[in-house]
């Protein structure tokens, strides 16, 4: 049976329980040995092996890339000096040469040296593109190369299934996508071309990666994925011309990453990419939302009218209502009943609410409404965004969604302070800001500590949990 993978932190409290369950008598030294060997990476030596096969990966990924750049430099020295069929001819040789080397040495069995070439051999490709163009005077327009280069690089990727190429397709992908919808394409709409760029193909070439991510449950592959689908989403508006400052579609698609990491099992942690990418929009954006100066700036001044912004919105609810309504379906499933599969995930209606919450507050805006308002739910929204977190870390028993939930409302604590006491409260002001913040503090230490007991007595009195 292939072992399942799982967590350091999984793994130490699984450890510890199966321990405790063999001290009561509820299994043997066997049966606790097979549970845990269920799982991928169960003993602390697998898992030191594995992280030194991670760091001898990226150190010599990093060897890798710097022996391509003194062959790159060293070539192109000479480079204008060769013949146009001799560059080509070079050009093939060193490509089938890599190609060919990075097989024969995962044939021989030495994986990581063949990723590392092969991931050489796909750098050398992107070279090629400009050097076969430049050699030809062929045209390759604008930032065209690194689609060819991304799309080239994928099957590599999928078949050696290593991180550095995963990470080379997202980023050509990514830096195309970012450059092609934030200039020509936004600005060239009305023409034919534009029907038919490449940055249309982007989602379903990064739609291919995440499903191999899926597949081999691979968090940090689909992480890139992630990111390069987020770029291509904040510019979606710029492609039609449908709005100029989509700063309010860039909050409802940091609402919808966040219900998708929602619609995700914790266990895996394939949810996690999609939180972490939505946190920083939704907070990102929040902060300067959430300042009366920066919203009354704003009031009018986007350009953005409401037909975009009833049009934006519409796609997130309708996105956001597929997403819920699927995996409340799923759950239901488990359960029993559709009722019962709504309230299985009550984190799933933070996100739903900051879709409407955003929505809203474009549309306020696009037809000019007074900001203090505005300035008001963002503040709420604030807050709301830093209990959500820390219920997170509490409900999946994980200290960085708590630690972060911490420190998003110590951050608006003193960006109110500030904001609102610095002109007029001075010291008296800082110290009840101060106060106010240290015992929120204080009190979150203590509900998470509760929590984190009342989670390991309910396990260790249940194991089957």
């Amino acid at each position: 049976m292939s072992g399942r993978e799982i967590t350091a932190d999984r793994r130490a409290w699984l450890a510890g329980e199966l321990s405790a369950w063999e001290g009561l008598g509820l299994v043997d030294g066997n049966q606790a040995k097979r549970i845990l060997g269920l799982y991928e990476g169960g003993t602390a030596e697998a898992e030191s092996a594995r992280r030194n096969d991670r760091a001898s990966a990226a150190v010599m990924g990093l060897g890798g890339l710097l022996i391509g750049l003194a062959m790159f430099t060293a070539v192109a020295f000479n480079w204008s000096e060769l013949h146009a069929w001799t560059r080509m001819a070079l050009i093939f040789v060193v490509l089938g040469a890599t190609y060919w080397g990075a097989w024969t040495l995962r044939r021989r069995g030495f994986v990581t040296g063949s990723n590392v070439v092969c991931f050489l051999g796909c750098l050398f490709y992107g070279a090629a593109i400009w050097l076969i163009a430049q050699t030809f005077n062929l045209n390759v327009e604008g930032v065209d190369g690194f689609w060819w280069w991304g799309v080239g690089v994928l099957p590599f990727a999928l078949i050696v299934g290593s991180w550095p190429l995963h990470a080379l397709v997202a980023a050509t992908l990514a830096y195309y996508a970012g450059m092609t919808i934030f200039g020509p394409l936004a600005t060239d709409f009305r023409s034919w071309r534009s029907f038919v760029e490449p940055a249309w193909s982007v989602p379903a070439l990064t739609a291919v990666g995440m499903a191999w991510a899926y597949r081999h449950r691979s968090r940090a592959v689909l992480a890139l994925y992630v990111a390069t689908a987020t770029v291509w989403l904040l510019g979606a508006p710029l492609i039609g011309k449908l709005d100029a400052a989509p700063i309010f579609w860039a909050g409802l698609v940091g609402s919808l990453l966040l219900l998708v990491a929602e619609c995700h099992s914790p266990a895996w942690g394939l949810g996690i990419p999609y939180r972490f990418f939505g946190v920083v929009l939704v907070g990102g954006l929040l902060l300067p939302l959430s300042t009366y100066a920066a919203n009354r700036a704003m009031a009018g001044e986007l350009g953005t009218t409401a037909t975009a912004t009833a049009i934006e919105s519409a796609v997130a609810v309708v996105l956001a209502a597929i997403l819920f309504f699927i995996a409340a379906d799923r759950d239901g499933r488990r359960s029993g009943s559709l009722a019962s599969g709504v309230l299985a995930s009550p984190g799933r209606w933070f996100p739903l609410a900051m879709i409407g919450l955003f929505a809203g507050m474009g549309l306020w805006n696009a037809a000019g409404g007074e900001p203090l308002l505005t300035t008001i739910a963002a503040n709420v929204a604030m807050a709301g965004l830093a209990i959500w977190l820390t219920i997170v870390g509490a409900r999946e028993d994980r200290g960085r969604p708590f630690a972060a939930g911490v420190a998003y409302f110590l951050l608006w604590s003193v960006s109110r302070y500030i904001d609102l006491f610095s002109g007029f409260g001075g010291m008296p002001g800082a110290a009840l800001m101060f106060l106010a913040c240290g015992a929120a503090l204080v009190a979150a230490a203590v509900i998470w500590r509760r929590l984190k007991e009342a989670h390991h007595g309910t396990s260790s009195l249940n194991p089957t949990t």
